[in-house]
């Protein structure tokens, strides 16, 4: 029997990036860490991709059901832009990162810290990621609870 794996959702890629992040590098380990690290960040940038277009519907939907959180729609339109370009650039810092790793390995100081730098920067990103997406949720609901008093 054939064994089907799961693609990951949004969330999950997540929690695995963030792990990998959260992972000291091990001396002699560097280009495997960047590898595992370039790895999680493509698969978190492709889902995130497919999570912003659904986004365009949903604040479609928020605008028609409720016109007085426009606002706040344009923000996360915003933010939608700022998360799209933040993790095209952590794709390319990561890719850049592994090549140098391979190449740096006996002397691979400079190039840990740099990634550790990098690895910083990424975990805010992931937590703007999951702030994103609480924030879409949150202002979904409202447009469709939101007590607009009487209707007649």
């Amino acid at each position: 029997m054939r064994k089907v794996e799961a693609t990951p959702d949004l969330h999950q890629a997540l929690e695995q990036f963030e792990n990998v992040l959260e992972t000291p590098v091990v001396p002699g380990e560097l280009p495997e860490w960047c590898q595992s690290a370039m790895t999680c960040c493509v698969s978190v940038h492709q889902l995130l991709l497919r999570k912003l277009d659904d986004h365009v519907s949903i604040y479609l939907q928020i605008e028609q059901e409720d016109p007085s959180l426009e606002s706040h729609v344009q923000t996360m339109r915003e933010e939608d832009d700022t998360l799209k370009s933040e993790s095209e650039h952590f794709v390319d810092e990561f890719t850049r990162a592994a090549a140098t790793a391979e190449v740096a390995e006996p002397n691979e100081n400079l190039v840990q810290q740099l990634a550790g730098e990098i690895a910083d920067r990424a975990i805010q990103f992931i937590i703007a990621v999951r702030k994103q997406e609480r924030a879409v949720a949150t202002w979904y609901v409202e447009s469709l609870e939101r007590d607009r008093g009487n209707k007649d």
